[in-house]
């Protein structure tokens, strides 16, 4: 397979579907597992904090506390898409300026595949040292 190309499986198992990836990991969609949005959610909670982890890592910086909190609002018309999607770092990272911490969140954005593939808005916010 192309170097560019990622690849899951799927199948309908029980009502819920049964997602696994070239590695072999499964989850579970439905039927008592997340919902699919919830997994778009989580996937960019996820592909951000690596994202930033990496770049202030890369800089020096040490992260002691990154909690997230991710809020996707949809739209009311079908198929009620996320319109906007909300990313709220806490972060704790001795020598990080509030300035400095948001040109990290702009490269995030910038270079974050996950971020970057969703058709809605990104807002990322923080708190620093909370």
């Amino acid at each position: 397979m192309a170097d560019n190309v990622q690849k899951i499986t799927a199948s309908l198992n029980d009502g819920s579907i049964l997602c696994s990836d070239n590695q072999g990991a499964q989850v579970k969609i439905g039927g008592g597992g997340p919902r699919a949005t919830d997994l778009l959610l989580m996937a960019v909670a996820g592909c951000s904090a690596a994202t930033l982890s990496a770049l202030l890592k890369r800089d020096g910086y040490q992260i002691s506390k990154l909690d997230m909190t991710v809020e996707g609002l949809r739209g009311e018309e079908r198929p009620r898409r996320f319109t906007d999607i909300y990313v709220k770092y806490d972060i704790r990272c001795e020598g990080l300026a509030p300035a400095k911490l948001e040109e990290y969140l702009k490269l995030t954005e910038e270079f974050c595949p996950v971020i970057q593939s969703v058709n809605a808005r990104v807002h990322l916010n923080y708190v620093l040292n909370g």
